[in-house]
């Protein structure tokens, strides 16, 4: 009996032994536990500060590529493109109205002469256009009227004397009846043109292109025009006086009364400027 007493007592002082070895490992394995989320904590900026770089990276990544593709698309277009010298910064067109060819410094996309609807029928465009003189082209035709919408050259009708530089045409004394000459020119280092009427110059910072009168068809005429502004010193077409009308350049000239007295003067020719930035 007391030899089981003392294995029981035995047993017993195990017991206590491992429960306070469980006791001390538990409180290890929390300690460690808490070590590590405090470290984790410490941490959380730097991963996310990691994170964030990779994120960057990523994108950083992605706008290479896309700048990649974009060069070769760039690549494409520029082997079917012709050469473009002015870039995003230039390139502003407009009509130079009664010239063959554009100033020295622009670049004479193409010349031909003024057409557009006969000056004394209903139907038809109500502009003018500069029609191509050279390399014209034809698709799909039916020789013979049909369509009954045709296109005229334009003319100069009733320019008046003294309006007109002759220095360009020829010495002639009158533009009258001479076929209207047109070339649409490039501006390889502007965006913008602008026609003024009633001014002779430009805003500030702005360059002159060139200046004029305005014209277009006559009031009483059945066909309606657009105003254009014809250079001061137009070119004409040398064998071209012939009356044959189409259509029509007439000077435009100021109403007193229903523009601003003063400022226009009735029955005055209004000049205009072309002008380019």
């Amino acid at each position: 009996m007391e030899h089981m007493k003392c294995s029981t007592g035995h047993g017993g002082l195990i017991r206590r032994v491992m429960s306070s070895t469980s006791v001390l490992v538990l409180l290890m394995v929390a300690s460690t536990v808490i070590v590590c989320q405090l470290r984790v904590n410490s941490l959380q900026p730097k991963l996310q500060e990691i994170e964030e770089l990779i994120r960057e990276n990523k994108l950083a990544g992605e706008a290479a590529h896309a700048r990649r593709e974009r060069r070769g698309a760039t690549d494409v277009i520029e082997e079917f493109s012709p050469p473009f010298d002015g870039g995003l910064q230039g390139g502003a067109v407009f009509t130079h109205w009664g010239r063959e060819a554009c100033a020295e410094q622009l670049e004479t996309v193409y010349a031909g002469k003024v057409g557009g609807s006969d000056h004394n029928k209903h139907g038809g465009g109500s502009n003018y256009i500069c029609v191509p003189t050279l390399n014209v082209t034809w698709d799909k035709y039916v020789d013979g009227p049909n369509s009954k919408t045709f296109l005229y050259g334009a003319e100069f009708e009733n320019p008046g004397t003294g309006f007109f530089s002759t220095e360009n045409a020829q010495a002639i004394e009158s533009l009258q009846d001479y076929d209207v000459p047109c070339a649409v020119c490039r501006v390889p280092t502007h965006r913008s043109v602008l026609t003024i009427p009633a001014w002779t110059s430009c805003p500030s910072g702005w360059t002159r292109q060139y200046r004029g009168y305005l014209m277009t068809g006559h009031e009483s005429h059945k066909g309606r025009n657009k105003f254009e502004c014809v250079d001061s010193a137009p070119d004409i077409f040398k064998g071209t006086y012939e009356n044959k009308n189409g259509a029509l350049f007439y000077l435009v000239e100021a109403v007193c009364g229903s523009l601003p007295c003063g400022p226009y003067i009735a029955n005055r020719q209004i000049t205009c400027v072309v002008c380019s930035i």
